[in-house]
């Protein structure tokens, strides 16, 4: 029989992580098992309890971890994107990408159902800074925080029922049609912010 190798508590940690991750990728919230996850790393579910207390805390963790990566991102964002427009553009893809496609999204649906609060974490202080014409506004800081706000309520809400939305007011609510709204909002944002 082979030795099993002990990881270290941060590795041990990321592996729980990223196979969390790709449960939630394929199948949303539901998907994500303490039982699953245990028996694809062949550890025991008291391994996954030890390191993240219970489901709730594990989704929690991978909900931060997300917000991590991408507080990196928007800072490379607001570090190589010299245009206010072009930087909202950016973003709001990342997070569309975040939200549908890895089922974020669904994923802060399901921890604030549960109970969950967001400590907030300064995000999109990067950006904020890159978008202020005028530092030390603090009524156009103000502007800039809230209409980043609107886009990421906007495109949490918008992967959810964003067919039903449209069809709602007797618009297509296919793919297409979704992305188009999408891109009409996210330029109607870049318009309303007072680039340097």
């Amino acid at each position: 029989m082979a030795e099993r190798k002990r990881l270290s508590p941060e590795v041990a940690q990321q592996n729980i992580l990223s196979r969390a991750e790709h449960y939630l990728i394929v199948g949303g919230p539901d998907a994500v098992r303490v039982q699953v996850i245990a028996d694809d790393l062949g550890i025991t579910d008291a391994a996954i309890h030890y390191h993240f207390k219970s489901r709730k805390g594990l989704m929690t963790a991978l909900l931060k971890e997300a917000g991590r990566k991408l507080k990196a991102e928007v800072t490379s964002i607001a570090e190589s994107t010299g245009d206010g427009a072009d930087a909202i553009t950016e973003i709001a893809a990342k997070l569309t990408e975040l939200y549908q496609q890895r089922k974020y999204a669904r994923l802060a649906i399901w921890l604030a159902s549960e109970g969950w609060e967001s400590e907030g974490a300064g995000l999109f202080d990067p950006i904020v800074a890159q978008l202020c014409a005028s530092p030390g506004s603090t009524e156009q800081e103000k502007d800039v925080r809230y209409l980043l706000a609107l886009l990421n309520t906007f495109l949490v809400g918008e992967d959810l029922v964003g067919g039903a939305f449209l069809a709602s007011v007797s618009m297509p609510g296919d793919n297409d049609s979704r992305a188009r709204f999408r891109n009409w909002v996210v330029a109607q944002i870049s318009a309303t912010l007072r680039f340097k």
